[in-house]
């Protein structure tokens, strides 16, 4: 028997994928001035990955709330979960180092400042 609320977990973290995945879409639709310009097949490729994320979460959420006595896909089991967190991780892992190319180059130095702290190790 798989467990409902790994379908919810699973929902919930699919969800907060597409929706970063979405979020970095629309941040990447006005040309960005720190980056060269993105090509549109590019685009179709962000939008349509977030979109397929939307509506995975979407539908395991839904089978959550709606029937939780279903045994047969698509009900998510532990494997789906870590993939979703993993993912989760990815998406909202892009969508700051996105947001950091859009600050001003005072918080950059302000960023790199606090790099050099907490770094472990030197480059050179």
């Amino acid at each position: 028997m798989i467990d409902p609320i790994n379908t919810l977990a699973a929902g919930v973290l699919l969800i907060l994928s597409g929706m970063s995945g979405l979020l970095r879409h629309f941040l990447f639709e006005p040309q960005m001035t720190n980056y060269p310009k993105t090509r549109p097949w590019l685009m179709w490729v962000y939008f349509g990955f977030a979109s397929s994320l939307l509506y995975l979460g979407l539908r395991y959420v839904t089978i959550f709330f709606t029937d939780k006595t279903q045994t047969i896909p698509p009900q998510a089991g532990g494997v789906m979960v870590f993939l979703a967190f993993v993912i989760t991780v990815y998406k909202f892992a892009m969508l700051a180092n996105t947001l950091t190319q859009r600050f001003p180059s005072a918080v950059w130095a302000r960023n790199d400042r606090w790099w050099d702290v907490v770094r472990c190790s030197r480059d050179d």
